[in-house]
């Protein structure tokens, strides 16, 4: 629970406190309304090490920080915290020291400047000046924030999300409307992002209840999707408190999850955040979706003068864990109408540390299907895993009944930071897919470049006209022949020192390709089989210093240019293994996708680069192919699959035994 002190700027804060709501009055209600909005997790019995916090007598970062989450990055720690005079909406504070409870300054390094946001308000939906409760972790090389803000149209507070390619902002957030808003249970805040350490899976933990409600205050928890910022699936209740059976629970603020000694630990605060009595404690649960024993084994671990509560636990560089909080300046005031600050500190908490070298119990990878209808709805639903609305930079478009310009267009699709969607080629329809026109209506902003691949043969004059008239830039992106236009593409983005050279007889090694092109921030341009095509032939003598992949061996790339560096091996599949090998052979994520047909790969391909893994060719049925199989043993970093297109395409034995 937050509130928000500007200055100058004005007061927000959320609805007065509301410290003694029965319990026994509101469980019976919460239980008859939560089926319509989520899975239930009944609680069982768990047993943990008692962590114990030894309270540090002195603030780590003296002026107004409420809702404090720690980050490290880079042996640096960054503090994030609600908005005050010093960083408002959000702020971020920082330190370089070892040890996180001293040493903390604004990131400006001055009393003002250094707000995590660059729009007031961050988005459209928002009330000014009522951003609270930030919740951090990097996903993928991209820096994502969960916070909470009031939407006057519903007058509850809820959850949003905003990005940045740098722990230290701007963070964007380009929603229409919240990520997550129990309305009938009084709002949702207070987030916080969890990774699982065993599966690697990501979760959103939260609140309901931000003050308003007579509903019983509740934690809950989803999963994350595989872009990192939307949710997946449904919200579970893993925990609702107990004033009765525990009086300091009179709340759930600011939960948190930790990972310890096999354990998973709740970790949340009860009281009132507006008192000297603000407690943190904690309860065990079976997982990141519960279920969570009720039954707390002890009293609140943390309990100081001027409260200690709205924090979360984090690890230093030698795995130690430490716990955040914020804490009354004056315990004889504690609110901001008498003057009030609430200081962050930060304290040793004793759970088992985490070792660098130590590995987690092997996971059952989870592996996710991304899937539509038909290869142009799998290329839809990779875009919409990717981009939420109006987030893109640009589209790139090709045709959905050939191979060859899509896959050239891959690496642009990653450069333009835009989805590569599919639609009908000329021969099949005169104009685009009515799914994939709402598509770029959903995820690219009015005025944004949409690049169409491919002469007036491969998609039609018409969807020019079609994207111009909604207000588009159309950029055609043509040669006289898929070599051609493959050479062209390379020239939009810049002329890459790196080659991808694959065949363009055959679709399967440029498949594999693609993810390994954008990693390497390379070009892809095709063979025509063993023997060179002409437009290759001169872009490659034109740029003679250009590093050169041919990708398949001598009856294909590795025969049309025998200087390059080849990757291969015996068939298909091999090839496939053999580029991610060489290219990723830590990686964290992995794809997969037929390899007797060419389009559910397509868009996958781009989503696989951006994540950093690669695209694996499987055969529809079992088994895996011998050296995909052995790829994914040798990989210790693999932590999560994914799967392109429906059953048809890769049957559900395949996902499993990936």
């Amino acid at each position: 629970m937050a509130q928000s002190a500007y200055g100058t700027l004005g007061w927000m804060c959320r609805p007065p406190f509301r410290p003694f709501v029965s319990v026994a009055l509101v469980l019976g209600a919460l239980s008859a309304s939560v089926g319509a909005e989520a899975v239930v997790a009944e609680p069982s019995a768990s047993a943990a090490a008692v962590p114990v916090v030894n309270a540090n007598p002195t603030p780590a970062f003296a002026p107004d920080a409420p809702d404090p989450d720690i980050v490290l990055s880079g042996g640096v720690f960054y503090g994030f915290a609600t908005g005050t005079v010093w960083g408002n909406q959000i702020g971020i504070i920082t330190t370089t020291n070892a040890n996180p409870s001293v040493g903390w300054h604004t990131l400006s390094g001055k009393p003002y400047g250094s707000s995590a946001f660059n729009a007031i308000p961050p988005a459209p939906w928002e009330q000014v000046n009522t951003q609270t409760s930030p919740g951090v972790y990097q996903f993928n090389g991209t820096w994502i924030m969960f916070y909470d803000a009031f939407d006057q149209a519903v007058g509850h507070y809820c959850i949003s999300v905003a990005t940045s390619s740098a722990v230290t902002g701007p963070y964007i957030d380009g929603s229409a409307g919240p990520l997550v808003c129990q309305a009938s249970f009084g709002g949702s805040i207070d987030p916080q992002p969890f990774v699982d350490p065993i599966t690697g899976t990501p979760y959103l933990i939260w609140k309901t209840n931000d003050g308003s409600s007579s509903v019983a205050s509740s934690i809950w928890s989803q999963p994350i999707s595989s872009n990192g910022v939307t949710l997946a699936g449904s919200p579970t209740l893993i925990f609702t408190v107990n004033q009765n059976a525990y009086p300091w629970q009179t709340t759930s603020d600011d939960p948190s999850i930790a990972y310890a000694g096999g354990s998973y630990y709740l970790f949340f605060s009860g009281g009132n955040y507006l008192s000297n009595y603000y407690p943190t404690g904690y309860v065990v649960c079976a997982g990141p979706s519960g279920p969570c024993d009720p039954n707390e084994p002890a009293d609140p671990i943390l309990n100081t003068s001027g409260g200690s509560g709205g924090g979360m636990v984090f690890t230093d560089g030698s795995g130690s864990w430490w716990i955040s909080y914020q804490t009354w300046a004056s315990p004889n005031c504690t609110n901001y109408g008498c003057g009030g600050a609430r200081n962050l500190y930060v304290s040793p908490i004793s759970l088992p540390a985490v070792s660098s070298g130590q590995s987690p119990p092997t996971p059952n990878l989870p592996v996710d299907r991304i899937a539509g209808g038909d290869a142009i709805g799998t290329a839809i639903a990779v875009s919409q895993a990717e981009f939420p609305s109006g987030s893109a930079k640009a589209v790139v478009l090709a045709r959905s009944d050939f191979f060859s310009d899509a896959l050239a267009g891959g690496p642009l699709a990653a450069a333009v930071e835009g989805p590569l969607l599919i639609t009908p080629g000329a021969a099949q329809s005169n104009a685009l897919d009515s799914r994939v026109l709402a598509e770029i209506l959903r995820v690219l902003p009015s005025g944004g470049t949409v690049y169409v691949l491919g002469g007036d043969l491969a998609l039609a004059a018409a969807i020019d006209g079609q994207l111009h008239f909604l207000g588009y830039k159309e950029v055609r992106e043509a040669g006289a022949d898929e070599y051609a236009t493959a050479v062209d593409i390379a020239g939009v983005m810049g002329n890459p020192s790196t080659v991808f050279e694959a065949t363009g007889l055959s679709f399967q090694d440029a498949l594999s390709a693609v993810p390994a092109a954008i990693a390497r921030r390379g070009a892809i341009l095709l063979t025509d089989g063993n023997v060179q095509a002409p437009e290759t032939a001169f872009y490659l003598f034109t740029h003679p210093t250009d590093t050169r992949y041919a990708i398949g061996g001598s009856f294909a790339a590795a025969g049309a240019d025998p200087t390059a560096t080849a990757v291969f091996g015996q068939d298909l599949y091999g090839t496939s293994a053999a580029v991610a090998s060489t290219f990723f052979p830590r990686a964290s994520v992995f794809g997969a996708a037929t390899g007797l047909d060419f389009p559910d790969a397509l868009g996958g391909g781009v989503f696989m680069g951006t994540l950093g893994g690669p695209m694996l060719m499987v055969e529809p049925t079992l088994p895996v192919p011998a050296n995909i199989d052995s790829y994914l043993l040798g990989d210790p970093q693999a932590q999560r699959g994914f799967v392109f297109g429906g059953s048809l395409a890769v049957d559900d034995g395949v996902a499993m035994a990936l």
